[in-house]
């Protein structure tokens, strides 16, 4: 099997973007496991922090913080106000896609086989904002089916669902 490209999941900070948050916090504490654990790697995106903060996150999630060091000490994770072009191609998760820029998980696993992707997810109740989702290559709904998932659980299905089918390809 030909070396896959890296996949980079990118939290959006749709909450407060002037105030450092709990739930910015344990965002990150939930996702460093499963990105760390599928085989990709975590940015995150107008989040109102530097690497200290993120350094000093103390939780008893993803075994207190051991696999967000993980991701840090091989260069894994990010700190962004704007789409990289190491990511690759960008990608809107979101139980809405446009028919036009649909693109379905297996899809996605076999655009890796000759590029990167990063995966937009949207944190809080409003999502990604409607210029982050336009300006999106493709439109990733990881249920297929247009079922809206809450925050975490996207967090944990989209890398979880789209390392499954790479080890088919």
């Amino acid at each position: 099997m030909k070396k896959l490209k890296r996949m980079t999941l990118i939290l959006y900070n749709s909450y407060d973007k002037t105030r450092w948050h709990e739930a910015h916090k344990r965002a990150i504490a939930r996702a460093a496991p499963i990105c760390y654990a599928f085989d990709c790697n975590l940015a995150i995106m107008d989040f109102p922090c530097e690497m200290e903060d993120i350094l000093n996150i103390k939780t008893t999630i993803g075994n207190s913080g051991e696999y967000l060091e993980k991701l840090i000490e091989k260069n894994r994770f990010f700190i962004v106000d704007k789409f990289l072009p190491q990511f690759g191609i960008p990608i809107a998760s979101t139980s809405k896609p446009d028919e036009k820029k649909a693109i379905t998980p297996l899809d996605t696993a076999y655009l890796l086989k000759k590029k990167p992707v990063g995966i937009y997810v949207g944190l809080g109740r409003h999502g990604l904002p409607k210029d982050i989702v336009e300006s999106c290559s493709y439109h990733l709904d990881i249920t297929e089916k247009r079922v809206s998932l809450e925050t975490c659980t996207a967090i944990g299905c989209i890398p979880a669902v789209i390392y499954t089918y790479t080890k088919y390809l």
